[in-house]
């Protein structure tokens, strides 16, 4: 069970004191016991409430025993509140609100029913009190009342603060789930579009380079190697914000880094158009960053799925489009994950937009995306 904050032993510090000043005088006074009586029990009641902070249920039994000892040492005070005097009934009450507030119900409700059975069973076991029912019926009324109502309170306090609590850890296994959601869609746009790339230029190395002289030969290893440095330099970043270490991070890419994703794609055997907008260069760095993400899968499941197929790729203030035309010939996709428009359409609706994806009539494909205004986005 975890420990009270301070203030709460602040509080209960200050209780006790008041409890053991108060209670000790009264029950020396009013029903005549010796100082070393008044003293031990109290001292039990005091330090079964701490114990209760620990180990509850040996608390209760404690502190009923004390009860127990206390209503048979005034139970000859004929004139006085009997079976509890009123600092036993606030010890008792600080016992039910105290577990009210720390554990589950059951245990607050069985010690309150359990303090009421053990006085019931005193008071018949007392034949000459029990001839008084004026008496102990007033007094046992008033304590069940009381606590009673105290702990109906301590309950619903307790159950508030666990459900706040469970609240509380439900949102943050939400927000880890939605993190590993994120981590995997920056690892497959780091790794995709390097990796199709590398296998599209190592498949077609052999035809394309047929008869090539060694320096283009050469230019396109070194194009496959500047590739794969890229996608480990991608994936070291990705590892390094996850260890929360200090290892460099470059900046996310934006609508700048496109002419280079555009020539890399290139060189792999794919003519493509870009238009960009100047109005999007102002667009915010998550909104680069996503639009980025968007260009890059597309032109990564061109590659897969449509290897030298013209493609024209549009971008405007809030509007992005990838369109191919239809491929010389079907080629099997190397991978057949499905994560790459799972990843962009996540993207897009986290900003508040829409994603499109179709194929055209001509026998291409269509990657459309509309993202709204700043002002808008939720």
């Amino acid at each position: 069970m975890r420990a009270l904050p301070f203030w709460a032993w602040c509080v209960m510090a200050l209780f006790l004191t008041c409890l053991y000043t108060v209670s000790v005088p009264v029950i020396i006074s009013l029903y005549e016991l010796n100082l070393v009586t008044a003293f031990t029990i109290t001292t039990v009641q005091c330090g079964s409430l701490v114990l209760a902070i620990f180990r509850p249920r040996p608390a209760v039994v404690v502190h009923l025993a004390s009860v127990v000892a206390l209503v048979l040492a005034t139970r000859h005070a004929d004139d006085e509140p009997w079976p509890l005097p009123i600092p036993a009934m606030l010890s008792l009450g600080a016992l039910i609100l105290l577990l009210g507030l720390r554990e589950r119900w059951p245990t607050p409700v069985v010690t309150w029913w359990s303090s009421v059975v053990v006085l019931i069973g005193l008071i018949v076991a007392n034949p000459a009190r029990y001839q008084n029912p004026d008496q102990w019926g007033t007094n046992l009324s008033i304590y069940a009342g009381y606590t009673a109502t105290v702990l109906v309170a301590a309950i619903a306090l307790g159950q508030r603060r666990r459900i706040r609590a469970e609240l509380a850890a439900a949102r943050r296994g939400k927000e880890l789930v939605e993190e590993r959601a994120r981590i995997a869609r920056e690892l497959h746009d780091v790794v995709a579009h390097s990796m199709s790339l590398i296998h599209m230029q190592a498949m077609s190395a052999p035809i394309r380079l047929r008869g090539a002289d060694p320096a283009t030969i050469d230019g396109e290893f070194r194009d496959i190697a500047r590739g794969a440095r890229t996608a480990l330099d991608e994936m070291r970043q990705l590892l390094g914000v996850l260890r929360s270490d200090d290892a460099d991070r470059q900046p996310q890419p934006g609508l700048g880094d496109l002419d280079e994703l555009i020539a890399a794609t290139s060189r792999a055997g794919i003519p493509i158009r870009l238009a960009v907008d100047p109005v999007a260069n102002e667009a915010s760095p998550l909104v680069q960053l996503t639009i980025y993400r968007i260009v890059q899968e597309a032109l990564s499941n061109v590659v897969r799925h449509a290897p030298a197929a013209a493609t024209e790729v549009i971008i405007k203030a809030n509007h992005v489009s990838v369109r191919n035309e239809a491929p010389a010939t079907a080629t099997p996709s190397p991978d057949r994950g499905g994560q790459g428009l799972r990843g962009m359409r996540e993207r897009v609706m986290l900003l508040g937009g829409r994603l499109t994806t179709e194929p055209t009539t001509d026998g291409g494909y269509l990657v459309e995306a509309t993202i709204p205004a700043p002002s808008e986005q939720p």
